[in-house]
């Protein structure tokens, strides 16, 4: 009975950490850009970046309805219908060279994303507590960074046979389905959702859901962030063919080793802001802005790779402002705050290729290496605001220590 028990947790475990493999895997694809621009000689630039940054889109407008399709349906078939939905939509533009059909199914496979994302932790508060817990959390966020790893180096390898064939990595959805499928039994799926949702409901019509100066600061730090952070998927191909660099091949292998190099920095985020304090968002931008300049002037691979991962250690700033939003919100508002975070990233991703080209046009530069050196820019101006208001902080701080003083 004991070993029937344990199997069945161990296949808990597996089928909820496994739903974590794809949710970061919308920009995979990015090594197919060039491919799509010389088929798509008709569409400029931006749109077919604009293709890596659809789900962004579509992924906000469905974590905002998840609450209700979860109430509706449950969320054992909640997932298994977004990642359902996520599988046709990503590898269906490998079928067709339509493309309005692929923008339709990039939005689709968004959508599908966006439906289970929330409940890729969720699941396991529901399942577990305490320390058992807080390690799957630990294994959840890994899990995430390496499949978006994986996604990237597999899409990569795929782009060698041309650009449609990278979408067949979406393909990696199918394992994910089965996983969940068995590990996460109808029986788990208990008769707490429909109270829950009810006392969800109940706390929100009791608070306002006014969120304090520092959230909103924070929220549109990340909106700003991830505008940017974009680019290192949408232009590096571009940049690349612009540079006339050798061994353009490898940036599928560099986008992956980047990615769990970002995932083990990003785990060590605990030490790292124990030893810089409110210093730490700082300290990222102005790597982010060290890495941006290296992209814009690495003269071989190597280089440009360790921009790359320069650049992808930025990730620091999400827990950072995440835990200020904990910080800063009473109980009852922590989901409503860190839901309006997640939905403003997908927003800032989404419109990032429309921004940058914005941006460009307004100084006279709008070819892919120029974006960096203004990615590079605003991850300053980001590091100067977060210095002023480190310093807004402090000042406060003091007044406050006086005044108890007194």
């Amino acid at each position: 009975m004991t070993n029937a028990k344990s199997s069945h947790k161990t296949m808990l475990k597996i089928g909820i950490l496994s739903v974590s493999l794809m949710i970061q895997a919308a920009s995979a694809i990015s090594v197919a850009i060039t491919g799509m621009t010389k088929s798509f000689s008709g569409h400029s630039a931006t749109s077919i970046q604009a293709l890596v940054t659809i789900p962004s889109f579509s992924i906000m407008l469905f974590i905002l309805l998840s609450n209700w399709i979860i109430h509706v349906i449950g969320k054992r078939n909640t997932v298994l219908l977004g990642t359902v939905i996520a599988l046709v939509g990503g590898v269906g533009p490998a079928f067709t060279t339509n493309f309005v059909v692929i923008e339709v199914l990039r939005f689709l496979f968004g959508a599908g994303t966006g439906i289970y994302t929330s409940l890729c932790v969720s699941l396991i508060g529901d399942s577990f507590d305490g320390d058992e817990q807080r390690n799957l959390l630990g294994l959840q966020s890994a899990i995430a960074t390496f499949g978006s790893s994986l996604a990237t180096f597999v899409a990569g390898v795929l782009v060698g046979i041309n650009w449609q064939s990278t979408y067949l990595v979406y393909f990696m959805l199918l394992p994910v389905i089965i996983l969940f499928a068995i590990g996460y039994p109808k029986s788990s799926d208990t008769a707490d959702a429909k109270p829950e949702v009810e006392e969800e409901t109940a706390t929100k019509a009791k608070t306002s859901h006014k969120l304090p100066l520092m959230v909103i600061v924070g929220v549109l730090i990340l909106f700003v962030y991830f505008n940017t952070i974009m680019a290192l998927y949408t232009n590096s191909g571009l940049a690349l063919q612009q540079m006339n660099m050798s061994g353009q091949g490898m940036l599928g292998t560099s986008l992956a080793v980047a990615g769990l190099l970002g995932g083990v920095i990003t785990m060590l985020y605990g030490p790292i802001y124990k030893a810089l304090k409110h210093a730490t968002p700082i300290v990222v931008c102005l790597v982010g802005a060290v890495g941006f300049f290296g992209m814009a002037y690495a003269s071989n691979m190597w280089l440009f790779t360790i921009a790359i991962v320069l650049v992808t250690a930025t990730a620091l700033l999400v827990p950072y402002v995440y835990g200020v939003i904990m910080d800063s919100v009473p109980e009852s508002s922590k989901n409503f705050a860190i839901s309006t975070a997640m939905v403003l990233n997908n927003l800032g991703a989404y419109f990032s290729p429309y921004t940058l080209s914005f941006i460009g046009k307004t100084v006279g530069h709008t070819d892919p290496v120029a974006s960096f050196i203004i990615c590079a820019g605003i991850m300053l101006v980001l590091g100067v605001v977060l210095t002023l208001v480190l310093l807004g902080r402090n000042t406060n701080s003091a007044k406050k220590n006086v005044t108890v003083a007194k």
